[in-house]
């Protein structure tokens, strides 16, 4: 027996969040009935209906059992998600024919921002990156419209209101360039909100003209340089993350 929403995720029908979404609003259905619960177990005889098709859990059941974790370089103009309704291209774009596993992305990235990004079928890990008592943190270079002044700088290092209300994290500065008439910001956060470095800048009255993740926890985009580049770790890399993790 396995949970419904555990099982869905590890075989690569979308993020943990995504499915169950989909469970809670009466989209995925066994054996013909609606379930609402992502808790509720199903079993190897049992089908699963999502996304307009049928999973028969005992021909999925053994890829539950074998984690894979990719890192890619995620482009402008592709989607953190797998499908998109407004046909828009996905992450399911950019890793066909080159991933064959059933995979889901961890955190996200929006359509507009390139750069590093995990790819993995292991629900447990995924929840552990995420999840903010680890604290996880993530480096962006951002280049907004123009230069920008010691005293945001010191509002971003003590936390900034954004929309919606929220106070910010402290954000780590780690350099500032001047690139032209705008400027180029390293800075780390350990949080995901939704567009959340955008977001930072522009309640300080700036607009980000381009925004690049360059390293995610103990990864850097050194790995993946290139826009669409893929790369699979090996056992001692996903070791050494888990030790990172502990750390």
């Amino acid at each position: 027996m396995i949970k419904l929403q555990t099982f869905l995720q590890k075989i690569g029908e979308g993020s943990r969040r995504e499915i169950g979404n989909l469970i809670v609003s009466g989209k995925v259905k066994v054996n013909g009935e609606v379930i609402r619960e992502p808790w509720f177990k199903v079993v190897e005889e049992d089908i699963i209906e999502i996304y307009d098709k049928k999973i028969h859990v005992k021909e999925k059941i053994h890829e539950t059992d074998v984690y894979v974790y990719y890192l890619i370089h995620k482009p402008v103009g592709y989607l953190s998600a797998l499908k998109d309704d407004r046909g828009r291209k996905t992450i399911s774009d950019l890793i066909k024919g080159k991933i064959k596993e059933h995979v889901f992305h961890v955190g996200r990235l929006d359509y507009n921002t390139s750069g590093l990004m995990l790819l993995t079928n292991d629900g447990d890990l995924a929840n552990l990156l995420l999840h903010p008592k680890h604290k996880i943190y993530k480096t962006y270079k951002v280049l907004v419209n123009k230069h920008i002044n010691k005293k945001d700088l010191e509002i971003l290092e003590n936390g900034i209101v954004i929309e919606g209300g929220y106070k910010t994290q402290p954000a780590t500065i780690e350099k500032v360039q001047k690139k032209g008439k705008y400027s180029e910001i390293t800075l780390s956060i350990h949080e995901g909100k939704k567009r959340q470095i955008r977001l930072m800048f522009k309640a300080l009255g700036y607009d980000v003209l381009k925004l690049k993740r360059i390293k995610f926890g103990p990864w850097t985009i050194d790995e993946v340089r290139n826009p669409g580049d893929i790369k699979k770790l090996n056992s001692k890399e996903v070791e050494k993350f888990k030790q990172y993790l502990k750390s």
